[in-house]
């Protein structure tokens, strides 16, 4: 063992320059992998910890009318609920310098101090909440400071009034300071119609302020954020919660229940395609680092191994040469892994990425012990096992002409071209790309062919994946909305004659059909959900990938994502609640669902969602009066030359109705759901993932042609001496690159296509959504030119300087 170890000094003292260097690059690589491994970790987290951090409640509770008469109090005394944070709406908008609206979430105050500091607490960006007693402070979220231009201490104009729709005359104006930039949960990612505009918190002083000035009217709605005691279900509190409001007459009788579970989970689906793009990053780069960093272990060992003869002789086995060189090896591991580690940590600030940035409740350097301790440990197994070989090989031999691991081979595509009459630039580039060589000039062909074809791999594989996401994004139909336009009036309802007048406005319509908003429970489980009631021609409704539309109220259609959660498949029996009322409904279909939502409820989306008939949920709409009524008109158009006049036609004469109802829109004609939304605003990541891939293809060609330079300078000497040209050099590096190159894209290009196909299936699966791909045919035909130039762009200064070296100064140090 002593013998062991004094050969390892030596050999590390010896040879301390490249050793070094190894251990630099090991550092170096090892770091950026386990930075992007730490971060891939970090931002799946970091919307989970930003929900603990803040105390997320569980349920939002709204009563149709009020609550704050006692019925929130009596809420918190329920032995399910652990907390409750009341809130009202205020109406009051902000206003431009010359007067006008601005489109805006509500003005939200705690109506006793909770919401925001016990519950909910948001994440500050800079300054603070609105102190309770002070009207004259307000704080906005970090979507509203960027559209209002607001930042701490400047003056926000807000107009009240008293009631929901507010005149320019009667109006009362407001000047409230700006004391704070906040991000909520669900400013994050916005998925639900108030997240997606300015939210603005006020001060609780200043609704008692504006109700002794403007009266009760002042109240726009109120609600509670709820946290439920650990397992508890929320349709267990559901029930609770709508029998309570049989107490007190002033709710309205009817409370509406979100589970707030449902956005998060919208949020999180968000956020989980970045971070699984830096772990297949953290992945990628790790394989091509240990292919590159391992051949430069093995170099050094087989610059040690010169001596492996003498110390054979001297006495030393078989096994303690290989234990050397592994010892070797083992020592610069464990100190580049060190050094990786302290990398990482030091990059840990740039982390975590995308959405997941904002959410992040402790921003700043992070080690993530877990994943910097086994990322340690890995780096040191994996330099082990990929030296094992050559190490075995070294300390087998029993000569040095045994000890090159780079047998002599010959390229039989070399000898086709030679044979077939090819120039002798091309004869020779195929050679030397193919051929690695001997002695001290061998080079790591397989090492650089495989460490170049797996990043063409990941870029076909990314592009494939990001045509099918982009064909998704930009077909209604695929992500459940299979008609042409909606007519929303929010929180006005319609009787079925008011739709059929809206309706009837449309030229060339096909077919329309009406609906409600609502919510329903599902075995425990409260989902988003809209009722549909045929008007004119065929039922229009979300897309259906399996069965048919609900035709009786005892029928229903669920999302994927649903019939997965609880278990259940198209023709069988479930547990459905509607406004406190049990019923078995049956299955008859499953469908991808657009975006249904209003307020602060927790819309439908993709898989989430579930469509009954109209009647079922009338009763949870806001309308008071009696008989039918509906939320929403979906309306159908025609097929032909005429179809696109006719939308742009009834939509500018829908605008126009919406001015006389005092609404910015009220007809929607892209209702893509926030996963689809959420998609479109990180599509680029695939392409960014493709590009950072497709540069470290191009480094490991451009180690590999340099290290070519250097290596074969005798053999470009002497063929330069037998009247080799320098244009010939040259175009021997480009045979060369383009020969590596070609075949790196004849491996990595099916293969990726077939990877991202696959990929893009198990992803739609896990939506809910049809399986189908598409596969960009000309991109991945543009990327063979485009790889080749690439190539030879990065071989253009190596091969000048190849071509421009002196065979005498060359064969003389030789």
């Amino acid at each position: 063992m002593r013998a062991v170890l004094r050969l390892v000094a030596y050999e590390l003292l010896a040879r301390w320059r490249g050793w070094v260097l190894l251990g630099l690059l090991v550092g170096v690589a090892g770091g950026a992998v386990l930075t992007a491994a730490a971060g891939a970790r970090r931002t799946d987290s970091a919307y989970p910890r930003f929900l603990v951090a803040s105390r997320a409640a569980d349920v939002i509770v709204s009563p149709v009318n009020t609550g704050l008469g006692g019925y929130y109090r009596a809420l918190a005394q329920l032995p399910d609920v652990a907390a409750v944070a009341p809130i009202v709406g205020v109406n009051a908008i902000p206003l431009r310098p010359d007067g006008r609206s601005v489109t805006s979430g509500p003005v939200v105050v705690p109506a006793d101090g909770r919401f925001g500091r016990q519950l909910e607490i948001p994440k500050l960006l800079a300054g603070r909440l609105p102190r309770p007693d002070r009207p004259g402070e307000v704080a906005v979220s970090q979507i509203g400071a960027s559209s209002l231009h607001l930042h701490v201490g400047s003056t926000l104009v807000l107009g009240a009034c008293a009631g929901q729709v507010c005149n320019r005359a009667d109006s009362r104006r407001l000047s409230e300071r700006v004391v704070g930039i906040f991000v909520t949960r669900g400013s994050v990612v916005p998925v639900t119609d108030i997240d997606k505009v300015s939210e603005i918190f006020a001060s609780t002083a200043l609704f008692d302020q504006l109700v002794h000035q403007l009266g009760p009217g002042i109240r726009g709605f109120d609600g509670a954020y709820v946290k439920l005691r650990p397992g508890v279900s929320t349709e267990r509190f559901a029930r609770q919660a709508q029998a309570l409001v049989r107490q007190f007459p002033g709710t309205g009788g009817q409370v509406f229940v979100a589970d707030e579970a449902a956005q998060a989970a919208t949020i999180e689906r968000s956020i989980r395609p970045q971070a699984l793009a830096l772990a297949i990053f953290a992945l990628v780069l790790a394989v091509t680092a240990l292919l590159v960093v391992g051949y430069v272990a093995s170099r050094l060992l087989l610059s040690a191994s010169l001596d492996y003869p003498t110390l054979v002789a001297l006495g030393m086995t078989r096994g303690q040469l290989l234990a050397a060189g592994l010892g070797e090896v083992g020592v610069v591991a464990l100190a580049g892994a060190g050094a990786a580690t302290v990398a990482a940590v030091a990059a840990s600030p740039l982390m975590p990425i995308g959405a997941a940035r904002l959410a992040e409740p402790s921003p700043g350097v992070s080690a993530d012990m877990t994943v910097l301790a086994a990322g340690a440990a890995m780096i040191t197994v994996l330099m082990l096992v990929r030296t094992a070989w050559p190490a075995w090989r070294l300390a087998s031999a029993g000569h040095a002409g045994a000890l090159d691991p780079a047998a002599t081979r010959r390229s039989p595509a070399a000898r086709w071209l030679a044979g077939a009459g090819a120039p002798l630039t091309a004869v020779t580039g195929v050679r030397l790309a193919l051929e690695p060589g001997r002695g001290r000039s061998a080079m790591p062909v397989r090492s650089a062919l495989a460490g170049t074809a797996l990043p063409v791999l990941a870029v076909a594989a990314a592009f494939t994946f990001g045509a099918n996401l982009l064909h998704l994004v930009h077909s209604p139909r695929l992500y459940g909305q299979d008609w042409d336009a909606a007519i929303d009036l929010q929180f006005q309802a319609m009787t079925p004659q008011q739709a059929q007048q809206l309706a009837g406005r449309a030229a060339g319509l096909s077919s329309w059909s009406a609906g409600n908003h609502g919510t329903v429970a599902i075995n425990g489980q409260i989902v988003p959900a809209i009722g549909v009631a045929a008007g004119r021609g065929p039922l229009v409704s979300p897309t259906l990938l399996s069965g048919h539309p609900p035709r009786t109220g005892d029928q229903i259609v669920l999302g994927t994502s649903v019939l997965r959660r609880i278990g259940r498949t198209v023709g069988q029996m479930v547990t459905v609640t509607v406004s406190g009322h049990q019923q078995q409904d049956r299955i008859v279909g499953r469908a991808v669902f657009p975006n249904f939502g209003q307020g602060s409820f927790t819309p439908t989306d993709l898989g989430l969602g579930a469509e009954t008939t109209a009647a079922v949920l009338q009763p949870q709409a806001s309308f008071t009066g009696r008989g039918p009524h509906y939320d929403f008109v979906l309306l159908r158009f025609a097929p032909g030359p005429q179809r696109a006049t006719d939308i742009a036609s009834f939509t500018r004469s829908m605008a126009r109705f919406c001015r006389t109802v005092q609404q910015s829109t009220c007809l929607v004609t892209n209702q893509r759901p926030n996963g689809i939304t959420n998609y479109l605003a990180i599509d680029g990541t695939p392409e960014v993932l493709a590009v950072l891939l497709a540069g470290l293809g191009l480094a490991v060609f451009g180690q590999l042609i340099v290290m070519s330079g250097r290596r074969r300078r005798r053999d470009f000497a002497i063929m330069k001496a037998l009247g080799l040209l320098r244009r010939q050099v040259r175009w021997i590096t480009a045979w060369q690159m383009t020969t590596l190159t070609m075949l790196a894209l004849l491996i990595g290009l099916p293969l990726g296509i077939a990877l991202g196909r696959w990929a893009w299936a198990l992803f739609a699966t896990g939506l809910g959504i049809a399986g189908g791909t598409v596969t960009p045919v000309t991109i991945v035909l543009l990327m063979v030119p485009a790889a080749v130039l690439a190539a030879n762009a990065v071989a253009f200064w190596p091969a000048r300087k190849a071509a421009r070296l002196s065979p005498a100064e060359v064969l003389h140090a030789e």
